[in-house]
């Protein structure tokens, strides 16, 4: 320290000689122009407290089910979201609950996600959400600006003019809290739109995930509620006046499990009146097959070591999500066996494993799917259970093959 006092001092000095003699400095340039400082956050108003029902729309116009959305404040004096998700359709079902909190600067605190036996919670701790994902602990690193799936509902809480942007790091919480990057939103106009209680005015706002995503359109009235969400497929979320839950009308299953208590394996069956054996090989052993009703596409080579692979692709041909399924059993008409692993499946992940048994019927054939093995005491159960609901939203096609051999 004294070393350094002592060379700063000697510089000093010096520098106080040469200036006797030197000539007078010259007047300083003008200062440069200052650099455009960074776009700021606008200021976010607290949308409308209250309960809110929605009804779930299809492009046609019929109802699939209904979302409520539940606003209140903490007290912290930030803002809680409760939320909740009923849909169906033909062979299937999606329920899932939704809780969020942000503080009174709008830095997210909590976050919360269920459905069927998927759970995350979390909570801030500076700036790492820690909580639970199943049974397995969660603690991940976050920004400032952090949001979740439910980051949407900051539309209603944007400035009410054109032009207005907001920017926030959104983070996936069903799957650890994984960092999407950044979701901007922007305010377009205002505009007139059809809901029940008939045409009302209300601003547009878009919400993208990343430069490449598709804008997801959010209508919020001026009394900052959210009137209409278009979920990107022409399917509409409408504010209603009160309760929707009679909008959520799911079909009985069309598979019946068997050996439910046995936690390693999946064993769901059903009957399928007028097809033959032939037939029903076809629609599960053949690439043109198995198109008529699960992928849009499929390689599918007749043979033990061969491949079974469906694939579904998106607008731009790049592949989403791709089985790399091995044929390991192969008796035609009576059973057929695969590997069940996807394309993005982490190598230390064991395959599972698919048998399809038939068997001729009075007047048709069952069909019993066998799908194992499962570890019975991690979250692989969720994978088990999220497995049923795609086997049931697919199966259930197949029989309308009789109704409307065209129709998918």
């Amino acid at each position: 320290m004294r070393i350094f006092a002592a060379a700063t001092c000697l510089t000093l000095i010096s520098a106080a000689i040469l200036a006797q003699d030197a000539p007078p400095p010259a007047p300083p340039a003008d200062p440069a122009p200052p650099a455009d400082p960074a776009p700021a956050s606008p200021a976010l108003t607290r949308m409308k407290l209250g309960e809110f029902w929605y009804g779930m729309y299809l492009p046609d116009g019929t109802t699939e089910g209904y979302a409520r959305l539940q606003f209140s404040e903490t007290a912290q004096k930030g803002v809680h979201c409760d939320w909740e998700l009923h849909i169906s359709g033909d062979g299937w079902k999606y329920e899932e609950d939704r809780k969020t909190s942000f503080d009174a600067k709008w830095e997210l605190t909590y976050t919360e996600m269920s459905s069927g036996l998927q759970r995350v919670l979390a909570a801030r701790e500076g700036n790492v959400m820690v909580g639970k994902s199943g049974v397995d602990d969660l603690r991940a690193e976050v920004k400032q600006d952090a949001i979740t799936g439910m980051g949407f509902i900051l539309a209603a809480a944007m400035p009410q003019k054109g032009g207005a942007k907001l920017v926030r790091n959104e983070y996936n919480e069903a799957d650890g809290m994984k960092d999407l990057g950044a979701t901007t939103f922007d305010s377009i106009a205002q505009e007139e739109i059809d809901l029940p209680e008939g045409k009302v005015k209300a601003w547009k706002y878009t919400m993208q995930r990343s430069e490449k995503g598709k804008e997801l359109p959010i209508w919020v009235n001026d009394a900052r509620e959210i009137v209409q969400v278009d979920w990107g497929t022409g399917n509409l979320m409408k504010l209603h006046r009160s309760s929707t839950k009679e909008l959520y009308q799911p079909t009985p299953p069309f598979l019946t499990q068997l050996e439910s208590e046995d936690k390693t394996k999946l064993v769901l069956t059903a009957d399928y009146a007028g097809f033959t054996l032939d037939e029903m090989w076809a629609l599960w052993a053949t690439s043109d097959g198995l198109t008529k009703w699960w992928p849009p596409e499929a390689e599918v080579e007749g043979k033990v070591g061969g491949k079974y692979q469906p694939t579904w692709k998106d607008e731009e041909g790049n592949i989403v999500w791709q089985l790399l399924g091995k044929i390991e059993i192969w008796e035609p008409n009576k059973k057929l066996g695969y590997t069940w692993r996807w394309k993005e499946t982490p190598e230390n992940v064991p395959d599972l494993h698919v048998v399809v048994d038939f068997k001729a019927i009075d007047g048709g054939v069952n069909v019993t799917v066998t799908h194992s093995s499962f570890n019975a005491t991690n979250d692989d159960q969720v994978n088990r259970d999220g497995l049923k609901n795609g086997w049931e939203a697919f199966c259930s096609k197949i029989p309308k093959l009789k109704q409307d051999p065209d129709k998918k």
